[in-house]
C-alpha cells in the first residue's frame, strides 16, 4: 500500500490580496511609463499630444502586460497571442468603463473634470480592468507553453 500525499488544493496559489497588490504595482508601473513617454515625446515633438498619448499608452500597455504575465498573475497554459488578444479586449472594456465613470462623475454628480479623473480611473480599474485580467486574460492556471 502506497500513501500519496498531495498538497492542499490551492496551496501554491497566492492569496487574492497578494495578487491584487502585485497587479496594482504592475498598473502603477505602466502608468509611470505612460506618463514619462508622454512627456518625453512632447519634449521632442511639441504640440503633438496625440502622438505622445498613443506612444505612452502603447508602451504602458506593453509594460503592464509583461509584468502581469511574468509576475503578477499565476502562470497559464494560454499562448502569448491569445493573452495579447484578450488583453486588448480588456483594455477596450476598461476604456469604456473609465468613460462611463467620468460621464457619471462630471455630467451627473458635477465633479470637476480634473478631480474626477483619479476616482474614475480607480473605479474602472477595480470593476473592469483587474477582474478582466485576473479571471480572463490571466485566468486559467497550468503550465505555460514555451
Amino acid at each position: 500500500m502506497t500513501l500519496v500525499v498531495e498538497p492542499a488544493k490551492g496551496a501554491s496559489r497566492p492569496g487574492e490580496a497578494t495578487t491584487l497588490a502585485k497587479a496594482s504595482v504592475s498598473s502603477l508601473a505602466a502608468t509611470l511609463v505612460d506618463g514619462v513617454v508622454y512627456q518625453v515625446v512632447l519634449f521632442g515633438l511639441p504640440g503633438r499630444y496625440g502622438i505622445a498619448a498613443f506612444g505612452g499608452a502603447l508602451l504602458g500597455a506593453v509594460t503592464n502586460f509583461t509584468i502581469n504575465r511574468v509576475w503578477a498573475f499565476p502562470p497559464t497554459a494560454k499562448s502569448l497571442r491569445m493573452q495579447a488578444a484578450q488583453y486588448a479586449v480588456a483594455s477596450g472594456a476598461t476604456y469604456v468603463g473609465l468613460q462611463l465613470c467620468l460621464m457619471l462623475l462630471i455630467e451627473v454628480i458635477h465633479i470637476n473634470e480634473r478631480i474626477a479623473w483619479l476616482p474614475a480611473k480607480v473605479v474602472a480599474w477595480l470593476l473592469v480592468s483587474y477582474p478582466m485580467h485576473r479571471f480572463v486574460v490571466f485566468g486559467k492556471r497550468g503550465d505555460r507553453k514555451p
